[in-house]
């Protein structure tokens, strides 16, 4: 159940970040990171690659955030296609390296969320390597800088 529901937040949240990245629609922005407040209980802070590679023709929107529902904050990566279930993601913050598992296009963290967030607001450069169903593989590369700025803002705003 609890799966599910966050399933449908997770979905809901995704078309509402697409919608604001295709209207650039944002109500902060953080060095690259963008905050967006969906409502009185739920925001989010989110980034596009600064870099993507990988052998492939077709990918749809590429994202990495944080967001937040009442008290509850999940990290998640949205890979523009649909992940290898078999293979974990790989996220690198600086030399830190963490697992998230991906669900359809999504990956989520295996750790607990407040360690991934942790080392985010420490860390200056973070990569994302993943799998597609097809077995392509991906790295897409994120800057940190201004992610506790844009995070500071998630906690005061929303």
């Amino acid at each position: 159940m609890f799966k599910r529901n966050l399933s449908y937040l997770a979905l809901g949240l995704s078309l509402l970040i697409n919608n604001a990245l295709a209207n650039h629609s944002v109500d902060f922005e953080h060095g690259k990171w963008s905050f967006k407040k969906i409502n009185n209980k739920t925001c989010s802070i989110f980034q596009v690659p600064t870099s993507e590679k990988g052998d492939y023709t077709n990918r749809g929107a590429v994202l990495f955030y944080v967001f937040k529902e009442g008290a509850a904050e999940y990290v998640r990566v949205d890979a523009g296609y649909p992940y290898d279930s078999q293979k974990y993601v790989k996220v690198t913050i600086d030399s830190n390296n963490y697992q998230f598992f991906g669900e359809d296009d999504s990956a989520w963290s295996m750790a607990d969320d407040t360690v991934i967030i942790k080392a985010l607001k420490a860390g200056n450069k973070m990569t994302v390597v993943g799998h597609s169903k097809r077995g392509t593989e991906t790295t897409d590369t994120y800057t940190l800088i201004g992610f506790t700025s844009a995070y500071n803002s998630l906690q005061q705003n929303c």
